[in-house]
């Protein structure tokens, strides 16, 4: 999905209604099964992890989860560097409450000059999920980020190990 894209829809203030008609959500949803469900992760590593050691999330499509959340949000690159933003470790935590999403986040730098477009891409790519009707971003510069945060794959793949 391009920026122009992105802004065209965020300034439009596109209805839910719309935006389910436009990606054709259906209203029906599969049933969770609430027994075979694991405990909720607490951090974003724990997610990342988990999803890691199984390929997939466990989760039903049909609720609200950070897996989910994470998977769209590792879809959103750095522009300066070819990495996502969750293999960067920007993403410090995900908070649901019902169907309003809080992503705790920071960027690279400061004076990040991508910061802008990275937090604006991110809350409209959650968006973009049929279960959400909210997105906030905070970013935060404490703990400050350093490429220890960066993922195994992501320091793999710039080199450092």
């Amino acid at each position: 999905m391009g920026i122009g894209n992105m802004i065209s829809r965020l300034l439009n203030n596109e209805s839910k209604e719309e935006k389910d008609e436009r990606l054709n959500i259906s209203e029906e949803k599969e049933p969770v099964d609430v027994s075979t469900q694991g405990t909720v992760e607490k951090t974003v590593d724990e997610v990342v992890a988990k999803e890691d050691s199984q390929g997939v999330s466990t989760e039903a499509s049909g609720e609200l989860t950070e897996e989910k959340v994470l998977e769209v949000l590792s879809e959103v690159y750095d522009p300066e560097i070819p990495i996502d933003i969750v293999n960067l470790g920007l993403i410090y935590g995900i908070d649901i409450d019902g169907r309003n999403v809080v992503i705790t986040m920071t960027m690279t730098a400061p004076g990040c000059p991508a910061s802008t477009q990275i937090a604006g891409e991110s809350k409209l790519m959650v968006e973009e999920l049929p279960t959400v009707d909210s997105v906030d971003i905070d970013i935060v510069w404490d703990p400050p980020w350093d490429p220890s945060k960066m993922s195994e794959e992501a320091q793999q793949s710039m080199g450092m190990i």
